[in-house]
């Protein structure tokens, strides 16, 4: 796999990887609002490549990102044992259920994260995702 340098590789576990119209539409049903898909796709094409089950490789202060969205275990889910990295569960959310195949946690949480702390949470964002074309989604509801 080839990584860039402001990426992390990230490990994959059983990974079920969703097409790009496919998670377009979940994120729909899931009351995204259409004109943030494009945004929401960059992400998760980014980080995790639209896969599922994705657990990133440990950061620097030894946490680890979880799912989809690479949510972190340090502020937002708390992981499987207790960590001296853990600091909080800001959504309230075991780190394992978002690596399910049901994204409606993960989603939850990575909105939760998009109102608290805007789009720059995700450090793919900057680089990839603002002041870009951003992809279309017409075609993935035509």
């Amino acid at each position: 796999m080839l990584c860039l340098i402001s990426l992390r590789c990230p490990t994959k576990v059983q990974t079920r990887s969703l097409h790009r119209c496919e998670f377009a539409s979940q994120l729909y049903i899931l009351d995204v609002p259409k004109l943030e898909l494009p945004l929401w796709l960059c992400i998760a094409e980014n980080e995790s490549r639209f896969n599922t089950h994705v657990i990133g490789a440990r950061n620097t202060d030894g946490s680890n990102d979880y799912g989809i969205f690479q949510i972190s275990d340090k502020y937002w889910c708390k992981p499987e044992n207790r960590t001296d990295y853990f600091v909080f569960n800001g959504c309230n959310v075991n780190c394992a259920d978002l690596l399910l195949d049901d994204i409606t946690l993960s989603v939850r949480c990575a909105r939760y994260i998009q109102k608290q702390q805007g789009w720059s949470a995700w450090s793919v964002y900057e680089e990839f995702c603002n002041n870009r074309t951003l992809e279309h989604i017409d075609d993935c509801f035509a």
